[in-house]
């Protein structure tokens, strides 16, 4: 079997289409590269992994500020270098900087209003958490999840673990999006498989994707979109990440067409169509 593991992002390309999975997971052939978004989302997940693991030292408002140009910048320098060229050419990189600096004071706020104080009401126990647990529901393959939990936290008011995932956005998510399952589905799993690291009850687990919305307000650049992962809905999500092994085991590469243009699971049309990898 390729590969000793599969990730969220692996299941969710396989699930949208088994040919596509085939082409980048297997094949290992990519016809994207990054661009500015792409780029402003890692450097914003890195300055809150920075800042909330060690607050001590990425507090202060200069110090947030510098970090956020510091990553930023380092990520579009590793664009390609047309990317590079579309982003200085199409955008404000000054105003994108900008508004990413505001980010941050807005999620401190937000974590607040939600957990309260930090050190005295909840703790982060872990930023860039990793998961590499064995699968072993509905299966005989031998394969291990693998995901990494950008925020893990003990909430001293309700006793309870909280999983985090940021979602860098542009001014937000619509209500169907906040209730997409395939979406939720990413932290189903990080609750399952976290919950089997450390033997914990997942009633005492609790669930969160935190937008990060680069074009709202000031005072608005952050919002908490729970996610419930109770018992039926995490047996469904488990049931079809092993479809996903038995049939890459298989090698059951279909080409699913309806995914090829204007998929509601990925923005736009797929970068193969009509591609010499897939007619």
């Amino acid at each position: 079997m390729v590969g000793k593991h599969i990730s969220y992002s692996e299941w969710k390309n396989w699930y949208i289409c088994p040919q596509y999975h085939k082409l980048t997971y297997i094949d290992k052939i990519t016809q994207f590269d990054g661009k500015i978004h792409t780029a402003f989302g890692k450097a914003i997940h890195t300055v809150c992994e920075y800042t909330l693991s060690q607050p001590e030292d990425y507090r202060s408002s200069g110090k947030i500020k510098s970090l956020v140009k510091e990553q930023f910048l380092a990520e579009l320098k590793a664009l390609p270098q047309d990317m590079q060229a579309e982003a200085k050419k199409n955008f404000n990189l000054k105003e994108w900087l900008e508004k990413g600096i505001e980010i941050i004071p807005d999620l401190y706020t937000c974590l607040a209003e939600k957990f309260g104080k930090l050190g005295e009401d909840w703790e982060v126990l872990k930023a860039e958490e990793q998961l590499y647990e064995p699968i072993t529901e509905f299966t005989d393959v031998d394969k291990k999840f693998k995901g990494f939990i950008d925020l893990v936290i003990m909430s001293k008011k309700d006793k309870k673990v909280h999983l985090i995932d940021w979602k860098t956005c542009s001014w937000g998510w619509q209500p169907q999006k906040k209730n997409d399952k395939i979406l939720s589905y990413q932290l189903v799993f990080y609750k399952h498989f976290w919950s089997k690291k450390y033997d914990v009850d997942p009633k005492d687990i609790e669930c969160h994707f935190v937008l990060l919305k680069r074009t709202a307000k000031a005072g608005k650049k952050a919002e908490f979109v729970r996610v419930t992962a109770a018992k039926k809905r995490t047996t469904d999500a488990l049931a079809l990440l092993t479809k996903a092994l038995s049939n890459i085991e298989k090698k059951n590469y279909t080409k699913n067409r309806s995914a090829c243009v204007s998929c509601k699971d990925r923005f736009g049309t797929c970068e193969f169509y009509k591609s010499k990898h897939c007619t």
